[in-house]
């Protein structure tokens, strides 16, 4: 097997099995992360196929390891999810509340014995703003105030969101 570095400097000559390879390397984890915002397959394999191209074309900027490499796609991807979502939510799912840091409970304890495909189906029936932020904080391990960035809202906004999301998927989970 060739080291990360090898089929990089090879996928910036324009060499296909060097680009392939980088493709394999975390085409499944970019078009999940996709996937898990938009909802929708087909969005989410242009979304990946995007990122890619987007990254294929600054690779001779690109220096970082295997692990950057992989997080510079997958933020590619978010973004552009983050910004279909955005072009296709006819409501807003954002309530502008203030609400104090010390009240948000960030514990995941109340999931760890349930199985995987009751939480997925719960967190998938949550408004969509709830389900963004969780999704984007919990699987994807954005800060609070990277998602308001993204979103262009009050980071207190994301923390609430998500606090009251996270009830409501707790809720529903052990209802």
């Amino acid at each position: 097997m060739l080291g990360f570095n090898i089929v990089l400097e090879r996928a910036r000559k324009g060499r296909q099995e060097s680009l392939m390879r980088l493709y394999d390397l975390c085409c499944g984890t970019v078009f999940n992360a996709s996937y898990r915002i938009v909802l929708n397959a087909q969005d989410a394999e242009e979304i990946t196929q995007d990122a890619f191209l987007k990254t294929f074309a600054s690779l001779d900027s690109f220096n970082g390891s295997e692990r950057d490499f992989v997080a510079f796609v997958k933020t590619i991807a978010i973004n552009k999810s983050i910004d279909l979502f955005r072009k296709h939510s006819h409501e807003p799912f954002y309530e502008e509340i203030d609400y104090k840091t010390s009240d948000i409970k960030d514990d995941n304890d109340d999931f760890e014995d349930l199985p995987i495909e009751k939480i997925k189906e719960a967190l998938n029936n949550l408004p969509d703003g709830y389900r963004l932020t969780i999704t984007l904080r919990l699987i994807d391990g954005m800060e609070f105030s990277d998602i308001a960035k993204q979103m262009g809202i009050k980071e207190s906004t994301v923390r609430s969101q998500y606090s009251r999301g996270l009830e409501k998927l707790r809720i529903t989970c052990r209802g």
